[in-house]
């Protein structure tokens, strides 16, 4: 990460920072959980100052009850827990709510999951459409800074969009030569920080921007139709959509490497495989429930016991 994010994330990591952002997303929850509710987190809870953390005080400020997927970060456990504990509520990486969902169909475990909140930011719109029809649940967005406690804002409850945490950014979008964007454009967005304006903070993605009063009241700008930059690997979302949109397809980890792109894919077995792109490196492989833990999980979120990771 850069040095605004380890700024950033210091900043917003005081204990004051900390209650505020609990408090912002309280206020966001109460619109849907129930007393006793128990929800499911897919984020390890590592204190105060991590996601998971500042998920369950504010479920617990909720009345709600915060049940956490872990140490065992198997798929198999995942959707264990959920079908055990009936959830009503998942917090969690869309990746991982997208596996879960395809598990319960390939496996015939029938789910009740009536909302779920996707963590991170940018998701793919096909993604967030395929959650949303395969689960029949109503999706809220959470942008928080890389699985962070740093959260921009969260989905408005009337129309489509992220509301930026007015009391935290002021957000722009800039075009190539670093002008303003007028309204509706698209442009490269930049995340003010308002208790440090010298502190600018590169998501490095692209988003539409709206500034229109919103029918919900609140006045704070909305994010809409966000996506990567292109920074990383602009291919990689294409392949995804291609192959992760199957459900097929469990699981998909794809590298660039100096020879091209590797894939490596976790699939049902008997099922049909979608058309594969071209490769430097392609593996498949069957489900296998004793072993398999999500990439995301293993990539970018939790550290694992060493039993649960592919390597056992």
């Amino acid at each position: 990460m850069s040095a605004q994010y380890d700024a950033l994330l210091k900043q917003e990591t005081t204990a004051e920072a900390l209650t505020a952002t609990c408090d912002f997303l309280t206020e966001r929850l109460r619109l849907f959980l129930r007393r006793q509710e128990k929800v499911l987190v897919c984020f390890p809870d590592e204190g105060a100052a991590s996601l998971g953390g500042i998920f369950s005080e504010a479920i617990r400020n909720c009345g709600g009850v915060p049940v956490f997927w872990g140490p065992d970060y198997r798929w198999k456990e995942l959707l264990r827990l959920a079908f055990d504990i009936h959830a009503h509520t998942v917090i969690a990486h869309p990746l991982v709510v997208l596996g879960l969902m395809k598990l319960a169909k390939y496996t015939a475990t029938p789910l009740y999951i009536y909302n779920v909140v996707l963590c991170g930011y940018p998701y793919a719109r096909w993604m967030v459409e395929g959650i949303k029809r395969g689960l029949d649940c109503r999706i809220w967005g959470c942008y928080s800074v890389a699985s962070s406690p740093v959260i921009v804002g969260f989905t408005c409850p009337c129309q489509a969009g992220i509301h930026v945490r007015h009391d935290l950014f002021d957000a722009v979008v800039l075009d190539e030569q670093g002008d303003p964007v007028p309204d509706p454009g698209r442009g490269r967005l930049y995340l003010i920080s308002k208790k440090n304006p010298s502190l600018v903070f590169d998501p490095h993605e692209t988003s539409i921007l709206l500034h229109q009063p919103c029918s919900c009241g609140c006045d704070s700008p909305r994010i809409v139709e966000t996506l990567d930059a292109g920074i990383s690997n602009p291919a990689q979302a294409m392949i995804e959509k291609q192959i992760l949109a199957w459900f097929s397809i469990l699981d998909l980890r794809a590298r660039r490497t100096s020879h091209g792109t590797d894939l490596e894919l976790v699939v049902f077995p008997g099922e049909q495989l979608p058309p594969l792109p071209s490769c430097a490196r392609l593996a498949i492989r069957p489900w296998e429930p004793e072993r398999d833990v999500p990439f995301a999980v293993q990539d970018h979120f939790m550290k694992m016991p060493e039993k649960f990771t592919t390597e056992s």
